[in-house]
């Protein structure tokens, strides 16, 4: 099936604050942090260790969530807060990142498999980490699909997929593909609505998968 799950971390500030700035509120209720993102966990927070707190949902919620309302709900943090969103929508083959700081994006990075492998869409400041990430990416992609012997065929790897959700990784410490210390995270439990929000979206699924950077389905 593969994973169809989106995640917004953000310092500075505490999770119940987090929560209540994007409509959320915790049920109480524990939930599995393996379960993040799937039809068990589709709404979960918590806090972490490092200092950041996260809020975890199913397919590219998490872009409902932050930008669903005008003005957007990212525009209620407080301006020395970083929030930096993920999505990963791996039966599209569509990754993304982002960096929202000082009431904007300071940093967005969009893969695209439908635009090609080696597609990344890149608007603001790159950390300095990122640079090396594509050029590995990059390098790995292009050998995988150079055939090494008569009668080889490209392979079926998409290494770039990986470069936005890695530049993220670098920054927050986090990676849904990778074990994280029993300690990283807090009280993890999952949020239920409140103020209106309506979560139809995390039931009823789209005829294709929701693209970053949308709060509309194609």
């Amino acid at each position: 099936m593969g994973f169809n799950m989106s995640w917004i971390f953000v310092d500075g500030l505490a999770p119940d604050r987090l929560y209540n700035t994007f409509d959320l509120a915790p049920t109480g209720q524990p939930a599995d942090r393996g379960d993040f993102g799937t039809s068990r966990v589709p709404l979960a927070g918590t806090a972490i260790k490092t200092g950041w707190c996260a809020v975890f949902t199913k397919y590219a919620f998490i872009m409902d969530l932050s930008l669903g309302t005008k003005p957007p709900r990212l525009s209620r943090l407080p301006s020395k807060s970083r929030a930096i969103t993920c999505v990963v929508l791996e039966h599209a083959m569509i990754s993304y990142a982002s960096c929202w700081h000082d009431g904007r994006y300071t940093l967005q990075i969009l893969h695209d498999s439908r635009q090609g492998r080696e597609h990344l869409e890149i608007l603001g400041d790159l950390p300095p980490e990122f640079a090396e990430r594509r050029e590995i990416a990059l390098g790995k992609q292009r050998a995988e699909e150079s055939p090494r012997q008569p009668g080889d065929v490209w392979g079926s790897v998409n290494y770039v997929f990986d470069a936005p959700l890695d530049t993220a990784a670098a920054i927050t410490g986090y990676c849904h593909t990778r074990s994280t210390a029993e300690d990283f995270f807090g009280n993890v439990q999952t949020l239920s609505p409140i103020n209106g929000n309506v979560l139809t979206k995390l039931c009823e699924p789209p005829a294709w998968w929701q693209t970053a950077r949308s709060t509309k389905y194609e």
